[in-house]
């Protein structure tokens, strides 16, 4: 099941996402139980990092994401979206 949200930038007004429970049941349940979130982002490379307010165990993690995946980063309790999905 895939619940949708929005997530709004100054830099690039609202984009839609989707937070997919099949590959990470846990994680994507956490992250939304705390919606709203509201958080400054930060860029490293293609990507925007934004701090969330979860902290779930790593679960089925991968290497790789595909251009537009909305993620979770464990070490550093963050998501982030690679930039080139709303440029």
């Amino acid at each position: 099941m895939a619940i949708k949200i929005q997530i709004h930038t100054d830099s690039t007004g609202w984009i839609n996402a989707e937070i997919s429970e099949e590959k990470n049941p846990i994680t994507a349940g956490q992250i939304i139980d705390a919606l709203p979130i509201e958080s400054k982002t930060r860029t490293w490379g293609n990507e925007v990092y934004f701090e969330i307010p979860v902290q779930p165990a790593e679960e089925h993690s991968q290497v790789k994401v595909e251009v537009g995946d909305l993620a979770y980063w464990p070490a550093g309790s963050d998501g982030f979206i690679d930039k080139p999905y709303y440029s």
